[in-house]
């Protein structure tokens, strides 16, 4: 299936999914900095902000792509993702860390 290839995606398709995706990641940003979380336009946050949440909504926008998902869906799930992209990233890490807790544990009982 080589249109689900994201080399085979034409620029139009990386725009929309970078786009939306850092999209999110500034509204959360800004969002934040309208709440007094950080430091008024910090440029590094911001940085930091746009490289995660691209990185996040980028990844989920080609996941849903490949689970034939209509393109306007995984537009939108990719600002999402890129909106709160560290909030899912630490709640993607702590199932991982469960995951590998109970298989340790698993392992010491029946070792």
């Amino acid at each position: 299936m080589p249109y689900k290839d994201p080399t085979n995606w034409p620029w139009g398709v990386w725009l929309l999914a970078a786009g939306m995706s850092l999209a999110g990641g500034f509204i959360n940003w800004y969002g934040r900095i309208k709440s007094g979380h950080i430091i008024t336009f910090n440029i590094l946050e911001l940085i930091g902000e746009l490289f995660t949440s691209g990185s996040v909504g980028v990844g989920v926008f080609m996941v849903l792509e490949a689970w034939d998902q209509p393109i306007g869906i995984c537009a939108a799930a990719a600002g999402i993702a890129g909106h709160m992209s560290t909030r899912l990233l630490f709640a993607v890490g702590q199932v991982v860390e469960s995951r590998i807790n109970t298989f340790i544990t698993k392992k010491k009982k029946n070792g």
